[in-house]
């Protein structure tokens, strides 16, 4: 069995191990959308913000390896399956799985690595705008790390190296044996950003990665790795560096026979290579997998081909492109560069006024529209409130019309009742004067007994003996009725 073949098996192993079958992932891989035609300079400056300032070698390894999203996920995957492994014996792990080269250097480089496959979209855009836009990345780069430049933020310090030559600018690590990952804001390491409606891309390391001098809300400069698994080799399969005359990344093969960490986990390398081969331009191998995922248009901008160099008497800058790029504003050549971020400023601040004043006219025409909405829903307010207070005062009066009734009721029961007592008591007195009348007549029509006995004495002795018999029997009667 020959290297290349063991090689695919390690990687299909690892697939397996990792959950995503090789067949899957080849399927995953061509699922890409293909390469627009070209990404605006807007879009550009916000893409590349987070890796401008990067050292030129750790650069060109995260533009090549951007270019094979898959590769650099089954890395991240990797890496995360062997946590401890680090420095030589993370170099042996992986020289046999069959990534490119700018991959396999990515591993010794967690925290970029972590970015690249965090942020898969920007990293897929990444990719597409380096093969079909090469030359507008690299005049890219430059703008960004000359307007860091002027903000103050980039600069040389213990752990990098910042040349200017011929209105280039390349960083460099100041000790060529360590390279140092530089953590910084975007949003703040260049000035005030010259896309106020779309702030570039911004990825906070996480924690494990972070210096201790990090501070993802405070930091405005530039901080440099200084924990556990955040020192950095420059290339540990292939050492590659920015053409930025040509617009263009060189690589040259290597082989490192020996890496260590030091005591500051900043991973040394020691410079016992072989070098197989002449620095050459480096190529996208568009044969791995299907081969259709970033194959150029014929309307794009090809890769990798130098542009012509410029004619005697031009200055070698690397904005010669910048008549190609519609996103770029036009304008003249000027005399430092100074002058040329103040005039892509002005152009931009053009055009942000232009968008402000829209965006002023809509906010407008919005505050009217919710004043329009606020003084409807207020106008219904009142209308309810005066609804309500309407059907309370109504029910206030019916209550009030519903009491009378119920008092009236009262009195007029009150009435009936005192009247009745009334008409009981006159009856009882009627009939108690009846009583008295009757007993009146009663005692009237009953003879007393002194003028009886009078009468009687008065009447000749013959009726007297007459009448004795009669008395005696009505005496006797009204014993009987008494």
């Amino acid at each position: 069995m020959n290297k290349k073949t063991l090689a695919w098996a390690t990687c299909l192993v690892f697939s397996l191990v990792s959950g995503m079958p090789a067949a899957q992932a080849q399927s995953a891989y061509s699922a890409y959308p293909p390469a627009p035609a070209s990404y605006t300079q807007e879009q550009l400056d916000q893409m590349l913000a987070p890796v401008a300032l990067y050292p030129d070698s750790l650069l060109a390894q995260v533009l090549m390896a951007s270019t094979y999203p898959l590769e650099v996920v089954q890395a991240q995957r990797f890496v995360e399956a062997r946590p401890g492994l680090q420095g030589d014996d993370l170099a042996r792990a992986v020289a046999p799985m069959p990534w490119d080269p700018s991959v396999k250097s990515l591993v010794q480089f967690p925290s970029v690595l972590a970015m690249m496959n965090d942020r898969l979209d920007w990293m897929q855009q990444l990719g597409q705008a380096f093969l079909s836009q090469q030359a507008a990345v690299m005049d890219t780069v430059q703008n960004l790390r000359e307007r860091a430049q002027i903000a103050g933020s980039l600069r040389s310090s213990p752990q990098q190296r910042v040349l200017v030559s011929d209105n280039v600018i390349v960083i460099e690590p100041a000790d060529p044996q360590v390279v140092y990952v530089p953590y910084y804001n975007p949003v703040a390491v260049y000035g005030s950003w010259w896309w106020p409606a779309n702030p570039p891309v911004y990825w906070v390391p996480p924690p494990r990665y972070r210096p201790p001098q990090y501070n993802p809300g405070v930091t405005v400069g530039i901080a440099f790795s200084s924990g556990i698994g955040i020192g950095v080799i420059r290339a540990a399969f292939g050492d590659a560096r920015p053409d930025w005359r040509q617009r263009q990344v060189m690589v040259t093969q290597t082989n490192i026979n020996n890496v260590t960490n030091n005591v500051t986990n900043n991973v040394t390398v020691n410079r016992n290579v072989t070098v197989h081969q002449r620095p050459v331009a480096w190529r996208h191998d568009y044969s791995r997998y299907d081969g259709a995922r970033y194959q150029p248009r014929p309307n794009a901008q090809q890769p990798n081909i130098p542009p012509s160099r410029p004619q005697q008497g031009q200055p070698a800058a690397p904005w010669q492109a910048q008549q190609q790029h519609p996103g770029r504003p036009a304008m003249p050549p000027a005399a430092n560069p100074q002058q040329r971020v103040v005039q892509e400023d002005q152009a931009r601040q053009r055009q942000v006024r232009e968008q402000q004043a829209g965006q002023a006219r809509e906010v407008q025409a919005q505050q009217q529209q919710r004043e329009h909405l606020a003084q409807e829903q207020q106008r219904q307010r009142e209308q309810q409130a005066n609804n309500q207070q309407r059907q309370r005062e109504q029910q206030a009066q019916q209550q009030q019309m519903l009491q009378q009734q119920r008092q009236q009721q009262m009195r007029e029961q009150q009435s009936h009742e005192q009247q009745a007592r009334e008409q009981q008591v006159r009856e009882q007195q009627v009939r108690e004067q009846q009583a008295r009348e009757q007993q009146r007549q009663a005692r009237q029509a009953r003879p007393q007994p002194e003028q009886m006995h009078r009468e009687q004495q008065a009447r000749p002795p013959q009726q007297q003996r007459e009448e004795r018999p009669q008395e005696r029997r009505r005496d006797e009667r009204r014993d009987d009725r008494g």
